[in-house]
């Protein structure tokens, strides 16, 4: 997929390190989501900025920043490992995050509840 190669070497650049694999597993299927709960997934044009508005490298910085509720709660995947996590979005402290699911596919595979 070019498109996608494309998109990943933007973001891999913007962000300056790799992300996970699994991230853009999830924009083969759709660049972007949002569910009928409110759950956003965002787009590989969202991301990076979502990243910057919320300080997620600053006080998280092994996380990204994958999508939220629409109510202040940001949803992470960390770079390196497993899982998906919550955290308020004025708060981005690693101590207060909680583990929603043990990996992203599993995530939505449940649906992407939180």
């Amino acid at each position: 997929m070019p498109l996608l190669n494309e998109i990943r070497a933007k973001i891999e650049r913007d962000f300056h390190r790799q992300l996970p694999d699994i991230y853009f597993e999830l924009l083969k299927f759709s660049n972007g989501f949002l569910f009928e709960s409110g759950v956003v997934i965002y787009s590989s044009d969202e991301v990076f900025e979502r990243n910057q508005t919320f300080e997620v490298q600053k006080y998280a910085g092994d996380y990204l920043a994958i999508g939220d509720d629409s109510g202040g709660i940001s949803i992470l995947i960390p770079f390196l490992g497993t899982g998906v996590f919550t955290v308020d979005q004025g708060s981005m402290d690693t101590n207060d995050m909680s583990k929603i699911s043990d990996s992203l596919m599993n995530w939505f595979k449940a649906g992407c509840q939180i």
